[in-house]
């Protein structure tokens, strides 16, 4: 390769050795793989795969609903028909977080009455 200069990168050695195991499998290797993400870089301008916080689709509103009172009862905090009923406006966009916490801080009696 005319005119190529050295890459070097930190990984764990256990990352490594199993990332060539599976190149090596396909019948490639590290270096070949960079290389070919270097110029997917520069052809599309971007890193050219999804970069995601989760390996699953999208929730819907009820299934984050879901999750929050899951998170909650982990916490220890209960919530009652009214809290779950609260959070279900405001996935909809029937309330505002603004409105959802003044009603919260009412209820507990703390803020401006």
């Amino acid at each position: 390769m005319a005119n190529s200069s050295l890459i070097q990168v930190r990984a764990s050695e256990e990352d490594k050795m199993r990332a060539a195991e599976i190149l090596d499998n396909l019948g490639t290797n590290l270096s070949s793989v960079i290389n070919m993400l270097l110029k997917q870089i520069i052809i599309t301008e971007s890193i050219p795969f999804e970069i995601s916080m989760r390996h699953q689709t999208a929730l819907t509103k009820e299934e984050m609903t879901r999750e929050v009172d899951a998170t909650m009862r982990l916490e220890g905090l209960l919530l009652d028909e009214s809290d779950r009923t609260r959070l279900v406006d405001y996935a909809n966009g029937k309330m505002t977080g603004d409105e959802a916490r003044a009603q919260i801080l009412k209820e507990l009696g703390i803020g401006n009455e």
